[in-house]
């Protein structure tokens, strides 16, 4: 988050204004996190319950497929827990890091949203069931930040290069009626 007229400064006037101020200054900004997803829970942790009640609107991003470790495993599962179990979001925004052969290549089968229910089954997908338990959304943004990536060599690859290809649209679909409220 970054806006240079805001003057966080006046937090510390009094506690009325603290409560008044610190509402406005959560509820009307996007905190975004990009890949960072191990210091959501540090920063909204500090918060007080007030405050981070008042967060509606967050933007995290996933890392590429081959390219994620198991504390990123890790950290994931605990920041969606924790939206899930004490945040009230209205917006997420998720951003999926994707891969693109830099020759070209057409992906041989985007998937569809049906296909996804057995496609989270996949080792490795986890996340997406994990990233589901957020509920009761009003809106939530899915967008493919691709990459360059080889041309696919193995089956791996080219799951990972038909997905990618599949976020904006399949999966988004997907998630989306799982996500958000009005939507089944």
């Amino acid at each position: 988050m970054s806006n240079p007229g805001l003057h966080v400064s006046i937090l510390g006037v009094n506690k009325q204004i603290h409560s008044e101020a610190s509402y406005v200054l959560y509820s009307s900004n996007i905190f975004d996190f990009d890949i960072d997803v191990e210091s959501v829970i540090p920063f909204l942790g500090d918060l007080t319950v007030p405050a981070r009640s008042s967060i509606k609107r967050i933007n995290i991003t996933q890392r590429a497929l081959p390219y994620i470790k198991d504390f990123d495993r890790a950290e994931w599962r605990n920041v969606c827990e924790f939206f899930s179990s004490k945040m009230r979001l209205e917006q997420l925004g998720l951003g999926i890091l994707g891969g693109i052969p830099a020759m070209q290549w057409e992906a041989e089968d985007l998937y569809e949203k049906a296909a996804f229910q057995h496609i989270t089954n996949f080792e490795g997908m986890e996340w997406v069931k994990q990233v589901a338990s957020i509920k009761g959304l009003r809106n939530l943004d899915i967008k493919a930040h691709l990459e360059h990536c080889p041309s696919p060599q193995s089956n791996a690859m080219a799951f990972f290069v038909n997905f990618s290809a599949s976020i904006e649209k399949g999966f988004a679909e997907y998630l989306k009626e799982l996500m958000i409220v009005g939507i089944a």
